[in-house]
């Protein structure tokens, strides 16, 4: 069961997801947030996650069966019924729902819901089957995080929490390109319109190293919005930076599926990093 769930669920994307929740966290309070503050968020922000990953899994399951990638995913392969996938992911995102409500508070609810419904109806049924740009404005759903954070600490949303979403924004297409350049082939197969199989794969790095120019910018510019950020974050900012933007550079001369498969993970450690050392210096 427990490994039937985490197929559906997706944990290891769930998981930055998480990590850009806890800068808005400690970034909207003065103080530090409680232990239960952060243990409530976090686990109501996992659930509706988790929800939005089986929901777009039941919407996705005729064509997951014919990629190679997602063809062992448990719907296709008859490990739950698409009707029993559909039930568990509305109650999971429901049960969410009452819970940020209840112990959080009804902005932090709406700010979760809101990342599902456009991953669900923007992204998975609307962008991702007709346009190269399907990421481009779909990838809006997993920007929510900082915005979830910011209000379940201030009951708002300001400026800062609003910066660190345009962050993840500008982030979203370079990371996910770099793993539709290495899964060109299945995307192809499968009939989904991402830009490598649309445009190509020169269009596509050179995209990949303009969002990576623009990403790097916003984090930089993030010193200037925030006065708790200091020399720790600026320096930090600068050398991560530097390093994407060579990992870039490096993926739009070369064009090579597996330094674009490298240049995704990194992309993920990059924004955990620029998350981290938000909350550390957020507190010095």
């Amino acid at each position: 069961m427990f490994r039937l769930w985490n197929q559906l669920t997706k944990p290891r994307v769930t998981v930055l997801v998480l990590a850009t929740v806890l800068p808005g966290m400690y970034l909207g309070t003065t103080g530090y947030p409680s232990f239960s503050a952060i243990l409530i968020t976090l686990f109501g922000t996992y659930l509706m996650s988790s929800a939005s990953f089986i929901l777009n899994q039941y919407i996705e399951r005729e064509r997951d069966a014919i990629m190679y990638r997602t063809k062992q995913r448990p719907i296709p392969a008859g490990e739950i019924s698409p009707t029993n996938a559909l039930l568990l992911g509305i109650f999971v995102a429901v049960f969410a729902f009452v819970i940020l409500t209840y112990f959080v508070n009804l902005l932090t609810a709406v700010c979760a819901l809101s990342a599902l419904l456009l991953y669900v109806f923007l992204y998975t049924i609307w962008l991702k089957p007709r346009t190269e740009q399907n990421i481009v404005i779909g990838g809006i759903s997993g920007c929510i995080g900082p915005l979830i954070g910011y209000a379940a600490m201030a009951n708002a949303l300001p400026i800062q929490a609003w910066i660190m979403f345009l962050m993840i924004f500008l982030w979203t297409p370079a990371h996910f390109w770099a793993l539709a350049i290495f899964l060109k082939d299945d995307y192809e197969f499968a009939g989904i319109p991402m830009m490598p199989v649309v445009s190509g794969i020169q269009k596509t790095v050179n995209q990949i190293f303009i969002y990576a120019i623009a990403y790097s910018v916003s984090v930089i510019g993030f010193y200037f919005v925030d006065d708790r950020m200091g020399y720790l974050f600026l320096l930090s900012a600068i050398v991560l930076t530097i390093l994407i933007l060579t990992f870039a550079f490096r993926l739009k001369q070369s064009m090579d599926k597996v330094l674009a498969k490298r240049f995704f993970f990194f992309s993920i450690l990059h924004l955990f990093l620029v998350s981290i050392v938000i909350v550390i210096d957020s507190k010095i």
